[in-house]
């Protein structure tokens, strides 16, 4: 399933009390399941995987937007890190849009603050 950035940044922005990657993981989730009003902790169960939540933290830390606005796809992830992080493609795919989209919100709250 493709997730579709405008609606996960638009529900992500409207939980102003979470970290941006909290919010991005939140919002993600909720679209992947259908469900509203997920705790941080089920939208981590939606994921499948706890590495896919851990995997998009670290790859928010350590990757810039310019860089997770490349494509991610099955034949242009990091298999290396993917391995690394016990995932397969697709999940390392999800764990990079998550991190997109966190510093998506994180861009979009500093220019209204």
């Amino acid at each position: 399933m493709a997730i579709d950035r405008q609606s996960a940044l638009s529900k992500a922005l409207a939980l102003r009390e979470e970290e941006s990657l909290d919010a991005a993981t939140i919002a993600v989730a909720e679209q992947l399941s259908g469900k509203a009003n997920l705790s941080l902790g089920e939208a981590v169960g939606i994921l499948g995987n706890d590495q896919v939540a851990e995997l998009a933290g670290f790859l928010f830390e350590s990757m810039s937007y310019q860089q997770l606005a490349q494509i991610c796809d099955a034949t242009s992830y990091d298999l290396e890190q993917a391995r690394e992080w016990t995932v397969d493609a697709s999940q390392y795919c999800l764990a990079h849009e998550i991190a997109l989209i966190g510093h998506m919100i994180e861009r979009k709250r500093e220019s209204l603050d």
